[in-house]
């Protein structure tokens, strides 16, 4: 996985010479998750404090690198640009691998706040 990690540090510099503005300001918004759940009950935003702090921080990260990739796909300009220089099967790849790692981020975050409360004892009245 160190060579996608790779891949996707070089495809990203290469996209952010040729952007209009610095991938830092797509990724300025990305400061609460947005977070999926099937069932709404389970997850809020004060129960991050029962994650580990990595874990946080690595959803986070990969937040910014997906929302960078989905920006990809979006920029009609950026996309043509990207298949016309043979690019478009690894664009494909990157997207899969960021989707990939931004789902098992947010697996381990929801795990460790599943176990935090199962170690929690329930308050009775």
């Amino acid at each position: 996985m160190a060579n996608a990690s790779h891949a996707y540090q070089e495809f990203q510099a290469t996209e952010q010479e040729a952007a209009e503005g610095p991938a830092d300001a797509a990724n300025a918004g990305v400061g609460a998750f947005d977070m999926m759940c099937d069932d709404p009950e389970l997850f809020f935003e004060n129960h991050l404090h029962l994650a580990n702090p990595a874990s946080v921080q690595r959803k986070r990260q990969m937040q910014g690198r997906l929302a960078f990739v989905q920006d990809l796909w979006n920029d009609a300009e950026r996309f043509d640009a990207i298949v016309a220089s043979g690019r478009y099967l690894k664009l494909c790849n990157l997207t899969e691998w960021v989707s990939d790692y931004d789902e098992r981020a947010w697996m381990r975050i929801r795990n460790e706040i599943l176990a935090s409360q199962r170690r929690t004892p329930v308050q009775s009245e």
